[in-house]
């Protein structure tokens, strides 16, 4: 069975959110700053700080499972508006996003709001594309193909944002 492009959006949802729920989990100091600068109150900050990471955790594994797939589009899509309303609190401030824990350094911003858009777009597509997307009996070279293209997007975009930072830092001196 050849891999359509929905049951490539799942897997690629799913290793987006499983990156950033294990980072999330390893190092949370970074996203809990992020939390108070946001001026979230101190016992959300806490809250979120476990929740958010763990919500993460399991829509990514509600979002490869056909049968759970929608609840875990839905989990995404709630978890995009409340990035969302992030990205509404920074503004005008120089906020570290740590939208993935401290993979990407990277700042709110228009990218941030970009990314979450992109990500909307394809949790949408999964809504618009209802019927099973067949990804339980695709091959297992697919699988593998699909978590490759994923980590050499995300590879690429963490290398972007690692040289506009540094090219930003150097216009600075």
């Amino acid at each position: 069975m050849k891999l359509n492009l929905a049951a490539f959006i799942q897997i690629f949802l799913s290793i987006i959110f499983l990156a950033s729920a294990a980072s999330k989990f390893m190092n949370p100091l970074p996203f809990r700053r992020t939390l108070e600068q946001l001026g979230v109150a101190r016992k959300l900050v806490l809250l979120g700080n476990r929740v958010v990471p763990a919500t993460e955790f399991i829509v990514a594994i509600l979002i490869i499972v056909e049968e759970t797939r929608i609840v875990g589009q839905i989990g995404i899509g709630a978890l995009l508006l409340s990035f969302s309303w992030s990205v509404w609190r920074a503004r005008g401030k120089e906020l570290d996003c740590n939208c993935f824990g401290n993979l990407l350094p990277e700042q709110f911003g228009v990218k941030t709001m970009a990314r979450i858009l992109l990500l909307a777009a394809m949790v949408i597509y999964l809504f618009v594309y209802s019927q099973p997307t067949g990804l339980q009996a695709a091959q297992m070279q697919e699988w593998l193909a699909a978590l490759f293209i994923t980590l050499s997007i995300v590879t690429g975009y963490g290398l972007l944002s690692a040289m506009h930072q540094f090219r930003k830092t150097m216009l600075k001196k």
